[in-house]
């Protein structure tokens, strides 16, 4: 199958390191979840505190997984369709794709111009700080943390509908669309 401009093939497997990363930002976006129901809100007079430092700290791991991973998909391409899917089905795989990759590469940078406009330092566990990108109270900013917020929920529609998908692929259509992502048995 070729892709793109047709000079470089598709392979028709996914990676040991594509599904490392897949599995990899699968548990990060759990764990950010998880981080972002306990977290309080954030608001004009937020102070930072522990679980609002790790929610910024996971966001910017998130960020730097999906562009590696990102990277990985450009430099060796995978086909999503297999044999027997309909259009509209590889429409909606593409879209799916492309949408979570959107969200889970602007999303951090719109919760980072957030943080900033809320005069919240972002630091990486503690590790790495980041400088801020918005001014205080910067309007556009304030709004780019409501888009993150809309994006976020949108993003958990998107992981409903893909689980949705790969199970029904499984269990009703048993073809290989949850196993191509599955880690391979090894072999003794």
């Amino acid at each position: 199958m070729q892709h793109g401009n047709g000079s470089q093939s598709a392979t028709s497997g996914y990676s040991a390191m594509a599904k490392a990363l897949h599995w990899l930002i699968v548990l990060l976006v759990l764990a950010q979840f998880v981080v972002a129901i306990l977290m309080p809100g954030i608001g004009r007079n937020t102070v930072l505190e522990p679980l609002i430092s790790r929610h910024f700290a996971l966001g910017v791991v998130i960020l730097v997984v999906m562009a590696i991973r990102l990277t990985l998909r450009l430099r060796h391409p995978v086909p999503l369709d297999t044999p027997g899917l309909m259009g509209w089905e590889r429409w909606s795989a593409s879209v799916t794709h492309g949408l979570f990759y959107l969200i889970l590469l602007i999303g951090p940078f719109l919760g980072w111009a957030s943080a900033s406009a809320h005069s919240l330092s972002v630091n990486v566990f503690g590790l790495i700080p980041l400088p801020s990108i918005a001014a205080p109270k910067a309007r556009w900013a304030l709004t780019a943390g409501d888009i993150h917020t809309y994006m976020m929920w949108a993003l958990l529609a998107l992981i409903g509908l893909h689980v949705t998908a790969a199970l029904y692929h499984h269990f009703f259509r048993h073809d290989d669309v949850l196993r191509r992502m599955l880690p391979q048995p090894r072999n003794r």
